[in-house]
């Protein structure tokens, strides 16, 4: 079989809503990908045809889905039998179809009639986005000592970054995902009680909403959440292990990040009263970059593996990543939080969290790929 057939692990096609008497039906189709598929859901063609014969062509989402509102069919939804096909590589060509209507993520309808209706609402939405999101710092590419001690190696960043300067806030967590489950409510006080999975979705959203392509593709394998992470993106991300220690460093080695006394740029048992902070309080370190020791633990992208550094040393590694379980339950948390003793927020300290779990010493920080 090719790699394309065999990437593919799933296709369902529903009739999720229909008027009989108006000869029009809503038709979502799903499918999967493999993990380690050499193309991401939303590359993939769909040809929606009833009865036989084709009458849409789309794409989907990055999450495998397509939902697409279908009118002036023959016979009533109820008899009508409806199939689709996945296809790669063909182009957007379509053939001869009916008058169709597609739908966003959110389930609103985008209509070919008002293109400036749509054009209108999205323009006032990036207003409104632009004053809540976070100046990003741009990192330049540059090799540095990760651990410390008899862990210390060497570590290549192959590629410019940019990182928000402070973690994410609650106004942004809250405009992006319509809520905010903080347990600690402040504006500008960092989203807290997130969980790896909540901010994966949040930067596929943010993404999404910026015009960025989708950094994640999320799925879900025998009922386990699933991410692969598409490195050529250049969308919103959660920085890599090896990322956030060159970022909170700052190419300086200090125990914490900006500083070797922890008071000046970080929020910690000793200091913070039982609460998170504002954030941007406190001192930033090198580079710019706030809240990097103390506040909230950040999550990373990687896989928790104890011996992560084992076989690193004696070379320089580039972009290490430790990503081989896509539905993986223990994440990297880095950075220490405002219930962490001194040692915890540390800029070499190494700690892990279940990725579902929201807890409310927890949080993350914004990236992109350059």
């Amino acid at each position: 079989m090719s790699v394309w057939s065999d990437s593919l692990r799933h296709i369902t096609v529903q009739v999720i809503e229909s008027n009989n008497a108006q000869f029009w039906a809503v038709v979502e189709v799903r499918f999967g990908l493999t993990y380690g598929a050499p193309f991401r859901a939303n590359e993939v063609q769909l040809g929606l045809y009833c009865d036989g014969e084709e009458i849409a062509v789309g794409y989907s989402d990055a999450q495998g889905r397509w939902r697409i509102r279908v009118e002036g069919l023959k016979r009533i939804s109820d008899e009508s039998i409806f199939e689709a096909q996945a296809r790669l590589s063909l182009g957007r060509a379509r053939s001869e179809v009916k008058r169709t209507f597609q739908f966003d993520s959110k389930g609103k309808m985008i209509s070919p009639e008002k293109p400036g209706v749509e054009e209108e609402v999205q323009e006032s939405e990036d207003h409104e986005l632009k004053l809540v999101l976070p100046k990003m710092k741009t990192l330049k590419v540059g090799t540095f000592w990760m651990g410390r001690s008899a862990h210390a190696h060497r570590v290549r960043i192959s590629r410019s970054i940019s990182v928000s300067e402070v973690p994410v806030t609650q106004d942004l967590y809250q405009l992006v995902m319509g809520k905010n489950p903080s347990k600690f409510p402040g504006s500008k006080r960092p989203a807290e009680q997130v969980s790896f999975w909540e901010a994966i979705a949040f930067c596929n959203k943010l993404s999404d909403r910026c015009g960025f392509p989708l950094a994640y593709q999320l799925y879900e394998d025998r009922g386990l959440p699933c991410v692969e992470w598409s490195r050529s993106s250049s969308g919103y991300r959660l920085l890599t292990e090896a990322e956030w220690e060159y970022a909170a460093k700052a190419s300086r080695e200090s125990n914490f990040s900006g500083s070797d006394h922890l008071a000046d740029v970080g929020w910690y048992q000793e200091n913070a009263k039982g609460q998170t902070h504002i954030v941007g309080k406190k001192e930033s370190n090198k580079w710019g970059l706030f809240d990097c020791s103390g506040n909230v633990w950040e999550w990373c992208f990687d896989e928790w593996d104890e011996s992560a550094y084992d076989g690193r040393k004696g070379s320089v590694n580039t972009d290490p990543l430790v990503s081989t379980n896509p539905s993986a339950d223990r994440r990297v948390r880095r950075g220490g939080s405002w219930v962490s003793f001194n040692i915890n927020c540390a800029v070499n300290y190494r700690f892990w969290g279940r990725a579902a779990a929201r807890i409310d010493d927890t949080g993350f920080r914004i990236a992109r790929t350059l």
